[in-house]
């Protein structure tokens, strides 16, 4: 199994629809109604994991839809034609696994 094909793999166990998709050359992935903690709720978001560099970040999380009372500045980006929203959140590494830099990326909305 190729090394993308193993972090999908991952992501799957976490959201069972992720789908891997490029976007310049790089990885994205695709995390349909994906589960976030969000102030102690449960909330359902699409996710756009980029597991590599973007926008001046190691890696970056994108959603469907803010969260402005956690993490800060947020900010939106027109990928794969549609709309997402992502905090600054920075130092998380590209040299983690996808579910690792996941769920570092969602630790500031909990």
């Amino acid at each position: 199994m190729s090394n993308l094909a193993s972090e999908l793999q991952k992501l799957r166990r976490i959201c069972r629809r992720a789908e891997l998709y490029e976007d310049g050359g790089q990885p994205l992935v695709h995390l349909p109604e994906l589960r976030v903690t969000h102030a102690g709720d449960l909330e359902v978001v699409d996710g756009l994991l980029c597991p590599r560099h973007h926008s001046g970040y190691a890696t970056r999380l994108f959603l469907s839809r803010p969260f402005p009372d956690r993490g800060q500045n947020w900010t939106t980006h027109n990928i794969l034609g549609a709309l997402w929203h992502a905090m600054s959140w920075n130092g998380v590494e590209a040299d983690l696994s996808w579910d690792e830099i996941l769920g570092a990326h969602l630790r500031p909305l909990q």
